[in-house]
């Protein structure tokens, strides 16, 4: 998902899994899943949320990155797929928004897209 994000949406710099970065930039973790249904043979299809974070001195800039990440999962016709998986459809569970602002002025943005995953 990081990936295609980099690729085809309009940000500033990578996607970072460790942390937000002190300097700016975007930052994304797993959520607590679900399951939304189990078939008999123990496949199942779940709900994986991901959740982004966005700093920068910028107001703007922050929401139009979370913007255009949360635009392109929510239009994409069709997923990348994987070996063991299917990922069929990503929604847009919390829309982006501000967050907070530090002391020395930088803004916090986040959103959250749901991923529904078949495995």
């Amino acid at each position: 998902m990081l990936e295609t994000a980099e690729q085809n949406c309009d940000l500033d710099n990578p996607i970072s899994t460790k942390e937000l970065p002190a300097s700016g930039g975007i930052y994304a973790e797993l959520g607590s899943g679900s399951t939304e249904m189990e078939y008999f043979d123990k496949s199942a299809i779940k709900i994986i949320p991901v959740l982004f974070l966005c700093r920068a001195a910028d107001q703007q800039r922050c929401l139009e990155q979370l913007s255009s990440i949360c635009e392109y999962f929510q239009r994409l016709k069709k997923y990348p797929q994987g070996s063991s998986f299917a990922w069929l459809n990503s929604e847009i569970s919390k829309e982006p928004s501000k967050i907070g602002r530090d002391e020395d002025g930088v803004w916090h943005y986040s959103c959250i897209l749901n991923n529904k995953i078949y495995y």
